[in-house]
C-alpha cells in the first residue's frame, strides 16, 4: 500500500540434517557456556561471538547442531542484543545453556570414549 513492495525472504536451501556427532554436541555445549553463539534474523542463522558484541558466521555443522540442541531444549534463546558481523550492525538473540544442561556435559567430560571413536576424542594421540 505504502512505498515499494517487499520480495518475501528466499526459503533455506535443504532442511538442517540431524546431528549425531555426540563429540560436536559436546564442543557446542562447552563453546555456548564459555564463548556464546547467538541467532541472526529470520532464519535464525547461528554466530559465534568474538567479543561482547562482534560476532562470526558458524559453519553450518555448528548451526545444524545449535539448532537441533534448541530443539530438544538442551539450549534455549534468550533476549536480544546488538552485535555486529561484516558490516552489518543489528539484533541478534542470544543462547542460552541452562544450568541442567551445563551439569551433564559436565558429566559427559569425565567420561571415558569408546574404542571405536578413535583419536577425535580427549586428546589421545593416533598410534
Amino acid at each position: 500500500m505504502f512505498g515499494n513492495p517487499i520480495a518475501p525472504l528466499k526459503p533455506r536451501e535443504a532442511p538442517r540434517p540431524p546431528v549425531n556427532d555426540m563429540e560436536l554436541v559436546e564442543r557446542i555445549l562447552r563453546e555456548a557456556s564459555s564463548v556464546g553463539f547467538v541467532v541472526v534474523g529470520v532464519r535464525e542463522d547461528v554466530y559465534r561471538r568474538v567479543t561482547d558484541d562482534l560476532v562470526e558466521k558458524a559453519s553450518s555443522d555448528v548451526d545444524a547442531a545449535v539448532h537441533q540442541l534448541i530443539d530438544a531444549k538442551w539450549l534455549e534463546v534468550g533476549g536480544t542484543h546488538t552485535v555486529r558481523y561484516d558490516r552489518y550492525s543489528g539484533p541478534a538473540r542470544s543462547v542460552l545453556v541452562p544450568r541442567k544442561s551445563k551439569q551433564t556435559a559436565y558429566r559427559w567430560q569425565s567420561l571415558s570414549k569408546p574404542e571405536a571413536w578413535g583419536s577425535r576424542g580427549r586428546g589421545k594421540s593416533a598410534a
